[in-house]
């Protein structure tokens, strides 16, 4: 793996995670359009478990209040960690973690049918998903707000997130995209649904890492020349992951997430040229 195909795969790893534009998806048009070293055998397992960390990192930073919150009580609540003597119980917080834990599940399910995108080389179902990526995304934001935060939230609702979410095996579609998307017709608030979405990414990431480390220690090939190129992937998917973030938080607080529809319909057309040129 070559440094330069390391950053490459960490911008797009960070940018692509974080906003609703399909990481898959694009998985699928760099590799057609560079001719990159695949993630799915030899050192590039490691590339790909470099921007998992990437991601959990970005996420961290952007939501440095919440992310401290929620692993704190995710580990009072296992009982690792015993809550103090004067720290109060927060029945709030602790249900909307054990309700999403409902919503995580499904997302979990979903890494068995991950491996089956590895191999995945339809450039025409690739431009197809990513055009129902970016309906998806145009009609939902065309219905009003809705006004359901923690506390009126139903089990119901993060249910339905979660199956949504878990279509991100699918290359084209976003699991951000679907989860806000969801929320949107399960009459969510955006800066609720926001939040959420994005630290049900985390979690899942968190996960994720495992399962990518195993991957990466059954099927990779470990050196010592891939720790570079490691560390060059978990930079590049922190820093723009980070400002993906940003950028998104100020795009839905203006309601502004058509962009992403449009975008997606973009991508689309330029996965169709590479289907033509290669055909």
């Amino acid at each position: 793996m070559k440094i330069w195909e390391a950053i490459l795969y960490g911008l797009f790893g960070g940018v692509s995670e974080l906003l609703p534009i399909s990481y898959n998806g694009h998985y699928a048009l760099l590799r057609s359009a560079f001719n990159l070293t695949p993630l799915n055998e030899g050192g590039g397992y490691y590339i790909r478990l470099a921007i998992c960390v990437g991601v959990i990192l970005a996420i961290n930073i952007a939501f440095r209040a919440e992310s401290r919150t929620l692993g704190r009580e995710v580990l009072r609540i296992t009982g690792i960690k015993k809550r103090g003597r004067r720290e109060r119980y927060d029945r709030l917080r602790v249900r909307s973690i054990v309700i999403g834990l409902f919503a995580l599940l499904p997302m979990l399910l979903s890494l068995i049918f991950a491996t089956l995108v590895d191999h995945f080389s339809g450039l025409l179902l690739v431009a197809l998903l990513f055009v129902l990526n970016g309906l998806i995304l145009f009609f939902c934001f065309r219905t009003n707000e809705g006004g359901k935060t923690e506390r009126s939230v139903l089990l119901s609702d993060l249910l339905w997130l979660g199956f949504g979410r878990a279509l991100w095996v699918l290359p084209g579609l976003s699991s951000l995209g679907m989860s806000l998307s969801v929320g949107r017709l399960r009459g969510l608030k955006n800066e609720y649904s926001t939040r959420l979405a994005y630290m049900l990414t985390l979690a899942f990431e968190c996960v994720a890492f495992f399962y990518h480390l195993i991957r990466a220690f059954v099927y990779g090939s470990f050196t010592f020349a891939i720790l570079l190129p490691m560390l060059f992937g978990i930079l590049f998917a922190t820093v723009a992951g980070y400002f993906a973030i940003q950028y998104f938080r100020y795009l839905i607080q203006r309601n502004k997430i058509n962009l992403f529809a449009y975008y997606s319909w973009e991508a689309a057309a330029i996965v169709l040229i590479l289907a033509l040129i290669n055909a």
